[in-house]
C-alpha cells in the first residue's frame, strides 16, 4: 500500500473528508525528498487544484495531528510519515548540506525514563532530529 492509500485511509478512519487540497498535499509530500514549507507544497501544486497558503497550513495541521506528517524543526518544513500507526520514538536524520531527511524508528528509546513523573502533561509523544553529513554530500566534498 502506498503512503497516499494509507493517508487517505487515516482520514477516512477519522472521520476526514478526502478533498483535493489534501491529496494535492499527500502528492507533493509522497515525492518529496526534503523537508517542504507551506509555501513549498503550494508551489510544487499543479496550477489546475486551486489552493493558498492558508489552506496548505489547514491541511498540514490535520495531518500532523494524525501523524501522517511531521514538522521538522531543524529545516522548517513538514516531511511525511513512513511509519504511521506504528508504535515507537520517531527520529530524523537531517543533511545539513542537502536537506534530505531519512525517517528510523526506534521502538524503546528510553525517553520516558528521564521525563519527570510529576510533569503535569499526558500521552506525551515526541519527535526527535539529528544532524550531519550524509553518505552522498560526504563523498562530494
Amino acid at each position: 500500500m502506498t503512503f497516499i492509500d494509507q493517508s487517505l485511509g487515516i482520514l477516512k478512519e477519522a472521520d476526514y473528508k478526502i478533498t483535493g487540497p489534501r491529496r494535492a498535499v499527500l502528492s507533493v509530500l509522497d515525492k518529496a525528498k526534503t523537508p517542504l514549507s507551506a509555501y513549498d507544497i503550494q508551489e510544487h501544486i499543479p496550477a489546475s487544484i486551486p489552493i493558498n497558503v492558508v489552506t496548505v497550513y489547514r491541511v498540514l495541521d490535520v495531518l500532523e495531528k494524525l501523524n501522517i506528517v511531521h514538522r521538522t524543526h531543524t529545516k522548517e518544513g513538514y516531511v511525511r510519515c513512513d511509519f504511521e500507526g506504528r508504535n515507537g520514538c520517531h527520529y530524523f536524520a537531517i543533511c545539513k548540506k542537502c536537506g534530505k531527511s531519512y525517517e528510523f524508528l526506534m521502538g524503546n528509546c528510553g525517553i520516558k525514563k528521564i521525563i519527570p513523573r510529576n510533569l503535569p502533561f499526558k500521552n506525551l509523544e515526541h519527535i526527535s532530529e539529528i544532524a550531519g553529513i550524509c553518505d552522498y554530500c560526504n563523498l562530494e566534498s
